[in-house]
């Protein structure tokens, strides 16, 4: 990730870079015609070539930039290759007598070039390079006596002072190479930092994002798994507990008794001539029956009673803490809310009921068969019946 974020300034700059590159190249053109008289013709031609070498170097680094990986040579020599040609054309005007020192100002500019690139080294081979080439140049002209190495001053413009001249100027080529190459360190040890921070910032963020949705993710299967173990638990035509659960409650409450020796009764209701009434009304109208006798059950039951529905028009009420008297009490009551509500229909609608006190040591099978008994026997009586065993 780091790599690449250089990679991309890097591009930036490249193409900054290759916008002066752009320029100078007619800068060399217009130079060399304005002093065409005053060169000779192989430096004209010289200054002329390394302006259509510059052009065509522009376009391949422009259409390499183009790319979403350029090529390494766009960050290696490019900015060597600058410093190459610029010398040649300093060079190449270095027949002309006035020629002045300042243009060495042009190989501070390719050094601060190559420092952007955050490349130490990069930035240290072209001070050096520009040093070298520079002192080459400088001492040709020197021996030669070619040009002589004046400044803006036209007074300072002796032997002597042209070599200390040179002198001052290639320390302070070294000076800003050193300085460069420093800043270039700095720049991309702060960049790196920032980028580090920044990317666990993201880092953070993202595993925050991810935190929250996990926990919505939880909360969401939390709330699935109560709706499961709600229609695990749930009878889905009543709603009330199905014969899973109220069993489940049963065989609690026997130990309860048991353990306390506080009475249990259960109730067993069933639903008298569904079977007539399935067949002479559908179906539909027995299940909205069974709906609606359960909703009269959960309305008449106590508190502390659970109701089930046992299987088809049975229901099963566990009366924990309930007695014969007690039983026999909310039985009636049951039987007579159902006896007298009026469900839409023709047909009467009523219920027998079995019930059964809990003996201590007795299992919940001993108990749901008496309970069945009772019920049984209230059938046999007549129906719309409440039978105690």
């Amino acid at each position: 990730m780091l790599k690449q974020l250089f990679a991309k300034e890097e591009q930036k700059v490249e193409r900054f870079a290759n916008s002066i590159r752009f320029i100078l190249s007619f800068v060399y053109i217009g130079t060399a015609f304005s002093f065409k008289n005053q060169i000779s013709p192989g430096a004209f031609n010289a200054i002329i070539i390394v302006a259509l070498l510059n052009l065509a170097y522009v376009a391949s680094v422009y259409l390499e930039l183009k790319k979403e990986h350029p090529a390494n040579w766009v960050k290696s020599t490019s900015i060597l290759l600058d410093i190459v040609l610029l010398s040649v054309v300093v060079y190449s005007f270095g027949a002309y007598r006035t020629f002045k020192t300042d243009v060495f100002l042009l190989y501070f500019l390719w050094i601060g070039m190559a420092a952007m690139k955050s490349s130490i080294r990069l930035t240290l081979v072209a001070g050096g390079l520009s040093m070298t080439l520079y002192f080459l140049i400088a001492s040709i002209a020197i021996n030669t006596g070619s040009i002589e190495l004046g400044t803006f001053n036209e007074s300072l413009t002796t032997h002597r002072v042209s070599q200390s001249g040179l002198a001052i100027q290639l320390i302070s080529l070294a000076v800003f190479a050193m300085l460069a190459g420093l800043i270039s360190f700095m720049f991309r040890d702060i960049t790196a930092r920032a980028v580090r921070e920044d990317l666990l910032e993201e880092k953070n963020t993202k595993l925050n994002v991810t935190l929250h949705k996990l926990r919505s993710t939880q909360k969401q299967l939390a709330a699935r798994n109560r709706e499961l173990a709600t229609l695990y638990e749930i009878d889905a035509l009543t709603q009330l507990f199905n014969r899973r659960k109220i069993d489940l409650i049963l065989q609690e409450a026997i130990i309860e008794s048991d353990n306390t020796s506080e009475p249990l009764t259960l109730i067993m209701l069933d639903i008298d001539l569904l079977k007539q009434i399935n067949d002479e009304y559908g179906h539909q109208t027995g299940d909205r029956i069974i709906r609606s006798i359960a909703d009269h059950l959960r309305l008449t039951a106590r508190g502390n009673d659970n109701i089930g529905r046992w299987g088809g028009e049975k229901y099963l009420i566990v009366c924990p803490d309930t007695d014969h008297e007690a039983a026999q009490i909310l039985s009636e009551r049951l039987r007579k809310r159902i006896e007298t509500c009026d469900f839409d229909i023709k047909a009467p609608v009523t219920c027998s009921l079995g019930v059964t006190v809990h003996h201590k040591g007795e299992t919940a099978t001993a108990l749901l068969k008496r309970a069945d008994d009772a019920l049984l026997q209230a059938k046999e009586a007549g129906k719309n019946q409440v039978c105690i065993l």
